[in-house]
């Protein structure tokens, strides 16, 4: 749903998210609307009225949730360098040749 959101860049409603979802296996309106409330009570969409309903939009892009994901998966890392060495190593090398300038090495 998220991707749905991203795409389209605008305010959606519950119903014009199940229009656009494009799923192996279709989803019900309900299910759309408790996925787009949960995450708005995430705080992961923003919501406001329309009409009778509610519209959401994302509140950040999709590289800002991929790189807050990363950080949360890196949290529950026992060795949290290791685990950026593995990380790192597992990189092509394009991405690590974008990370060294990012970090002004390069």
């Amino acid at each position: 749903m998220l991707t749905v959101l991203w795409d389209r860049g605008d305010w959606l409603t519950p119903g014009e998210v199940h229009e656009r979802l494009d799923l192996p296996r279709p989803v019900g309106y309900a299910t759309v609307t408790t996925v787009l409330v949960r995450l708005w009570r995430k705080g992961r969409l923003e919501r406001r009225k329309a009409g009778h309903a509610f519209a959401y939009h994302v509140r950040q892009t999709r590289e800002q949730f991929v790189a807050q994901r990363m950080d949360e998966i890196l949290a529950v890392a026992a060795d949290r360098p290791t685990a950026l060495a593995h990380f790192v190593e597992a990189l092509s090398d394009d991405d690590r040749d974008e990370i060294q300038r990012r970090l002004g090495g390069g």
